[in-house]
């Protein structure tokens, strides 16, 4: 057995008894089925196989595809109560850091942006999902755009939340327009250079200027 077989079987039986642990409820109740399989990242044909091996039967796809869509509507609905609760806590002179991720560093389908307050609680958070032949998104432009939108998009929402006398400052990377999408927002913040993002491009600079000695 070589070490890779070791490792997806091993992966398999922890995955197998964090079903196990929903068995009794999953009898009586499906939605207890498409929590967890949410919660354990799986899809439904990937849980429905473990479960059955295991003697437990599962609702049907239509029934789970249902209520993963009702708990997932849920799920976002109490993220954006929590960001909103968070940002309502902000006091005048408020610093926030922003920053955004992509699903991949070219051609991204996904960008999700967020500012953080001072306590590192997420204040506001946006994220486009760029619409494709057979997924609908919410943004049809260019990937290089995504993060500007997402920006543009997250701010408004703490913009209507606390108004523009909040927001003192705000520290970012400075890799993209971020600067006036914020100053359209909060036109006094002062500005701030993450200096995280400074120690990685100093790094970045370092290998390139090494490599190539």
């Amino acid at each position: 057995m070589t070490s890779q077989e070791v490792h997806d079987a091993t992966n398999s039986e922890i995955i197998r008894v964090q079903y196990e642990g929903f068995g009794d409820l999953i009898k009586l109740d499906g939605k207890s089925f498409t929590f967890a399989t949410l919660i354990c990242g799986k899809t439904y044909q990937e849980a429905s196989n473990l479960l059955r091996e295991a003697g437990i039967d599962v609702p049907s796809s239509q029934y789970f595809y249902r209520i993963q869509k009702v708990i997932l509507e849920k799920a976002k609905e109490l993220a954006e109560k929590s960001v909103k609760n968070h940002a309502l806590q902000l006091e005048p002179g408020t610093v926030i850091t922003i920053d955004a991720h992509f699903s991949h560093v070219r051609n991204a389908d996904e960008c999700e942006f967020v500012a953080m307050g001072p306590k590192g609680d997420i204040v506001a958070k946006f994220v486009i999902v760029r619409s494709r032949k057979g997924k609908a998104g919410n943004y049809t432009g260019a990937s290089c755009q995504m993060e500007s939108v997402a920006a543009d998009q997250a701010l408004q929402i703490l913009e209507d939340t606390v108004g523009k006398g909040i927001v003192d400052g705000f520290c970012h990377d400075r890799d993209n327009k971020s600067r006036n999408i914020v100053h359209k927002h909060f036109p006094d913040a002062v500005e701030y250079q993450d200096g995280f993002h400074c120690k990685k491009k100093f790094e970045l600079c370092w290998k390139r200027l090494t490599s190539n000695s």
